[in-house]
């Protein structure tokens, strides 16, 4: 018989190999989520003949039909709708509570049709290129012309900035987020970035503050004036991101593109807390 001794240790693991495992087992639970893989969105959802052609970009594109042969009206332009109910049978129950109608007391917000808004960009889809240039060219412009003065304090004005900003991001949060909500329990994340922007989130009240947050990128090019009249540094993250993030709402608004949404709710959320910060 084998002699009887102290059992071998086991080799441990590093936690480099243990890592891949204890993921794996997670990822399943992403594709369990809704994904919306049960609607079968409209032949007329997919707009490459929009893109493709030159003739009809700069024009209002035709509206997909809304799912379930739903007839469009004034407050009620897309799949889903808040307030209203959410959506006919909804099972989102919150959706139809009384409450978040009191969150859109406005008809003109409700009833906004946002194909003149993409078509206009359409048309001056030059002009983020230019504001870009632009603004680089004003901030070495402004940061030489500080170089022998004294910085301004601003204080008062820097503050009423941040807090109209806030109040901004504050509104632009309360109407994209409930929405993109609704859209994912509805729908599912599958839709959330395969619906045409048009009839998903483009129109009524979430359409309009969609629309303000591109624009809001164009205002928030101010943030680097007052670092710049104050002699603070204006780091390369800082005038990149800006740059960048103007560059992309515009270009992304355009072309209309689904997964808009998600961009606009979670900055307009993260924006509302730094500039209440501030």
């Amino acid at each position: 018989a084998p002699a009887l001794g102290p059992a071998a240790p086991r080799p441990r693991r590093s936690r480099a190999s243990e890592s891949p495992r204890q993921i794996v087992p997670l990822v399943p639970l992403l594709f369990a989520l809704p994904t919306g893989a049960g609607i079968a969105l409209p032949s007329d959802n997919d707009l490459s003949n929009f893109r493709l052609d030159p003739a009809p970009f700069h024009t209002e594109w035709t509206d997909p039909r809304l799912l379930g042969d739903k007839v469009a009206r004034p407050g009620f332009q897309t799949d889903a709708v808040l307030p209203g109910g959410g959506v006919g049978g909804s099972s989102s129950s919150w959706a139809a509570h009384p409450w978040v109608d009191r969150l859109y007391p406005f008809a003109w917000e409700r009833e906004y049709d946002g194909a003149l808004a993409t078509a206009w960009s359409r048309r001056w889809w030059w002009l983020s290129y230019v504001a870009a240039a632009t603004y680089v060219i004003g901030l070495c412009i402004g940061t030489s012309s500080m170089k022998d003065r004294a910085p301004y304090s601003l204080a008062a004005a820097l503050a009423c900035w941040n807090l109209l900003l806030f109040a901004f991001s504050f509104v632009g949060m309360m109407r994209t987020v409930p929405h993109l909500v609704l859209m994912i329990g509805e729908f599912g994340l599958e839709y959330s970035v395969c619906r045409s922007a048009r009839v998903s989130y483009g129109k009524g009240a979430v359409g309009l503050w969609v629309f303000l947050f591109i624009l809001s990128k164009y205002a928030e090019l101010l943030d680097t004036a007052f670092l710049v009249v104050r002699k603070r540094k204006v780091s390369f993250l800082h005038w990149y991101h800006h740059c960048s993030v103007l560059l992309y709402c515009w270009h992304a608004f355009m072309w209309e593109m689904p997964a808009g949404i998600y961009f606009a709710a979670i900055n307009y959320s993260v924006h509302a807390v730094m500039y209440l910060y501030y």
